[in-house]
């Protein structure tokens, strides 16, 4: 008997939205075919790097309660602020040497056990290849290097670990193709990479291929723009070559397929300078904190601010000003004071986490090709028109999550909400490893078990308000699990 394996396919941003028969046929082929979870989400914030890290290590940044042991993976944003690293600044997860610094003074980057980790620990066979930030192909697998794991990165050879010979795959497929728009020349190398090398190569028990696209196009491109079409078709295309493998060999040497997002996008309407209006208010903020400087910020249609000493006095004056903006959208504290929503109930809490996060003002108006989802920004590198993640719209914390294989239930739609936190588990559960005691997320056993019914959930909806400024959030509870699952969230007044 063949030992179990999964591919774990990961579409960078691709909406649920998207997957059509016309544009999208093998995806779509797939999904009808095989387990869907229509309400599966991201973690806050709905940021790449956040969701690479929730994926290896089943959690969510911080913590469901504050007093809760299981303290989330630590990664608070794609870049962010925590001055106890002493910083000038946000830590850039794609800053390599920034990383490296904050991994001897952390001890860990990832506070969990990551499914690498545990793979390793196991004697199981672990491979990524990736055509993401350098940030995203080192989070995949930040102990990838000791464990003696392949991770071959598209952008650069010292991205990837020394394991997945980085040299010797340039030297038989030739270098990585630049990034352009459309960008479908690196999906193509990429999948030629993962199916003539690393699967036959490496023989893994979990492979990883990450599309960075739609995301790229959609950022500078615009959701549903001709450009960013080209580059849908060209993703499935290339999951139709690996289906076409799957089905001609991969799947009788028992692979299991997982398809996936990370997170949505969302359309660009308005850019705002947060920070330009906070000093114009009279804070002192900067991008760290400094002799001048009290608040730091780290910019972004989702942001983050750090005050000094966390003084609930300075708390309570940047709160009244974000309040008081018709660009300000959601708002989350440690605490849950003064008409904000408590970072726990997100699973945001942990020492590492700012003092208020919060995400620009969301509609669900469509863009200019007619796909809903507005936001105001703070991305200045985004066009207007462009895409933007890493808030709460629903649009953008809804995921793709299809699996796939012989001892997967076909033709099945399971309403239970999923999460990014739920697919390290199942996989583990799905190779025999033990889920880590760390994990937050749960096995999606109804996936496996023909007939079996989705776990008792039930919503819940959060409400704060201060004056005139209103908020609400939406979160799902299933039973036996002790974290939050995501279901959006907006300003309302």
């Amino acid at each position: 008997m063949n030992r179990p394996r999964f591919l774990f396919c990961l579409f960078d941003a691709l909406r649920r939205d998207m997957i059509r028969p016309e544009l999208m046929p093998n995806l779509h082929g797939f999904r009808a075919g095989w387990c869907d979870f229509p309400n599966s989400s991201s973690a806050f914030p709905s940021e790449t790097r956040v969701q690479v890290s929730s994926f290896v290590t089943g959690c969510h940044p911080g913590g469901s309660r504050p007093d809760s042991a299981r303290q989330g993976h630590g990664v608070m944003a794609n870049s962010f602020y925590d001055p106890a690293l002493g910083f000038p600044r946000a830590l850039d997860t794609s800053d390599l040497e920034r990383m490296a610094e904050a991994q001897r003074f952390y001890g860990r980057v990832h506070k969990a056990r990551t499914i690498g980790e545990c793979l390793g620990r196991a004697g199981r066979r672990y491979g990524v290849v990736t055509t993401g930030t350098p940030g995203n192909g080192r989070l995949l697998n930040l102990h990838a290097a000791e464990l003696g794991q392949p991770v071959f990165s598209t952008r650069s050879q010292a991205v990837s670990s020394p394991a997945a010979r980085h040299e010797s795959v340039v030297a038989r497929f030739g270098a990585p193709p630049a990034p352009t728009f459309p960008n479908t020349a690196i999906t193509a190398y990429a999948v030629r990479v993962l199916l003539e090398h690393f699967i036959p190569e490496h023989d893994p028990d979990l492979q990883v291929i990450w599309f960075n696209e739609p995301d790229l196009s959609y950022h500078y491109r615009g959701i549903g723009s001709p450009e960013s079409l080209v580059t849908l078709r060209a993703v499935d295309t290339a999951f139709g070559q690996i289906l076409d493998w799957w089905e001609s060999e991969g799947r009788a040497a028992g692979w299991t397929i997982i398809a996936a997002s990370d997170h949505g996008q969302v359309s660009v309407t308005q850019q705002i300078d947060v920070a330009g209006a906070m000093r114009d208010a009279g804070f002192r903020v900067g991008p760290g904190l400094g002799p001048d400087i009290d608040v730091a910020i780290k910019r972004g249609y989702s942001g983050h601010l750090v005050v000094r000493d966390r003084a609930p006095a300075l708390v309570a004056r940047v709160i009244d000003f974000l309040a008081e903006q018709s660009w300000s959208g959601a708002l989350l504290t440690r605490t849950g004071a003064q008409g904000t929503l408590p970072m726990a109930a997100l699973g945001l809490l942990n020492e590492r986490s700012p003092d208020i996060y919060y995400a620009l003002r969301t509609s669900d108006a469509p863009n200019e090709w007619g796909y809903p989802g507005s936001c105001r920004a703070d991305n200045p590198d985004i066009p207007l028109g462009g895409g933007v993640h890493g808030g709460l719209h629903r649009v953008e914390t809804n995921t793709v999550l299809v699996l796939g294989g012989d001892g997967i239930t076909p033709s099945a739609v399971h309403d239970c909400p999923a999460s990014v936190i739920d697919i390290a588990p199942t996989i583990l559960h799905g190779l025999g490893v033990p889920v880590p005691d760390s994990a937050m997320g749960r096995v999606l056993r109804e996936a496996f078990e023909p007939g079996a019914p989705s776990p008792c959930w039930r919503e819940e909806i959060l409400r704060a308000e201060r004056g005139g400024y209103r908020q609400e959030m939406v979160i799902a509870h299933v039973e036996g699990v002790d974290a939050p699952y995501l279901r959006g969230g907006k300003r309302l007044a």
